[in-house]
């Protein structure tokens, strides 16, 4: 696995290969779309901050990836451009399903 493939590339200059927060992206993303599932059945306003504040994160490493893959690499990956419109697609309608949550009254 290449230096792009832990830790977005991010974390081993800044904390070493073997911190423990240098992880496999694909487990960060197991882990995002575990939660974007289990929380999307859910109501209410702490699911919605929630699913919204981790597809803003996922937009953002999106993003990044984007750009490591396109200026870094000088490579396209349809596996790769396909799971960055679905993160953009979750964050869109997790903003979306914020909005109608904040909206609504508070139950006691």
């Amino acid at each position: 696995m290449g230096v792009w493939g832990r830790g977005l590339g991010l974390v081993e200059p800044v904390l070493g290969r073997e911190s423990v927060l240098n992880v496999p992206n694909s487990a960060v993303g197991v882990i995002f779309y575990l939660l974007q599932g289990l929380l999307g059945t859910r109501r209410g306003r702490l699911a919605a901050v929630t699913l919204l504040g981790t597809s803003v994160a996922s937009a953002l490493a999106s993003l990044w990836l984007a750009g490591v893959l396109l200026f870094g690499l000088r490579d396209l990956c349809l596996v790769c451009v396909s799971t960055y419109g679905v993160n953009l697609a979750l964050l869109g309608l997790n903003l979306r399903r914020w909005k109608v949550e904040r909206k609504r009254p508070k139950t006691a």
